[in-house]
């Protein structure tokens, strides 16, 4: 994927923040990871009775419950249709992966197709003068993205100014507190693409153009219902048909909460120096395992719930 961060008048997108995707460009490690979940509360140990007396039972704090990021869900009905069965599951997918990072998770809180048009923010927009009360903490729209970009590079995000009053409990050190983050996501989209040439279409059984790293002549493969790049089989992005999908949810998402946009990739010189790694430090399984972005941004994530 490639991203870029873009900056637009309030009238139109507000503040773009940032929309990125992992640099293929690396050499991947054979470590294999996987999404941790969260340990419940410990149990209290209750002392020996040292009397017959029956007294009443002994009660418990209820489990210390870990906050959760809120988001809706639009479908851009004029892309590619998107079900709430299928929704659900890559936001149940995203929020594993998120928490295995942070202890956060992702709840859905509602689901709307919208065929109406215009770009994501106009959809973004009318969504939220829809409903009444609070907003969600963000938006995932599906769509191909203004100007085909989503279905170009997977996905971007950007955020939105709130309505009068709103207070975003997940308070970016970009945007400040008062902004609701938008990850447009092209559900769709085939990593590691491998033959088509820029069709919808499989043109050949080896990478055409820049397919496959930009190595023309590997081969081909079916793999998770379209034809990928024999080499990208083994890594994380491949390993289910979609983890791709959920990542750059998570990805996109994130990135308001990445001071440095672009630089907090992982992998990238100012990673590596704030992560204390060797300047041309590369593993590719650790990068998608951490979706693309500096570890360090999950931990300004996990920091910036103020309730």
């Amino acid at each position: 994927m490639r991203w870029c961060r873009v900056t637009i008048g309030i009238a139109l997108l507000a503040t773009i923040v940032a929309a990125c995707g992992p640099t293929p460009a690396v050499t991947m490690a054979a470590t294999a990871a996987s999404t941790a979940t969260a340990l419940p509360a410990p149990s209290e140990t209750l002392p020996t009775p040292t009397s017959t007396v029956l007294s009443a039972p002994a009660t418990h704090p209820p489990a210390q419950q870990t906050p959760a990021f809120t988001v809706a869900v639009i479908v851009d009905t004029r892309s590619e249709p998107v079900t709430r069965e299928q929704t659900q599951s890559v936001i149940n997918e995203a929020s594993g992966f998120l928490q295995g990072l942070t202890s956060m998770s992702l709840l859905m809180i509602d689901f709307v197709e919208d065929g109406g048009g215009g770009s994501t923010n106009d959809l973004a927009s009318r969504y939220i003068s829809s409903k009444a009360g609070a907003p969600p903490n963000g938006l995932v729209v599906f769509s191909f993205g203004d100007a085909g970009q989503a279905r170009l590079s997977g996905g971007y995000s950007y955020a939105l100014p709130g309505p009068p009053g709103f207070r975003n409990a997940f308070v970016s050190p970009v945007t400040g507190s008062n902004h609701i983050y938008v990850a447009v996501a092209h559900y769709s989209h085939k990593y590691a693409a491998c033959g088509y040439g820029e069709s919808d279409a499989v043109q050949s059984t080896s990478s055409l153009g820049g397919e496959c790293r930009n190595q023309p002549g590997t081969p081909c493969i079916q793999h998770n219902g379209y034809s990928m790049c024999v080499d990208s089989i083994p890594r994380l992005y491949a390993s289910t048909p979609t983890y791709f999908i959920s990542s750059t949810i998570v990805h996109e998402l994130m990135h308001p909460f990445s001071p440095e946009g672009d630089k907090d990739h992982y992998s990238t010189l100012e990673c590596n120096s704030r992560m204390g790694y060797p300047a041309q430090f590369q593993d590719l399984q650790e990068d998608q395992y951490h979706h693309g972005l500096c570890p360090y941004v999950y931990e300004t994530f996990s920091g910036s719930y103020q309730p």
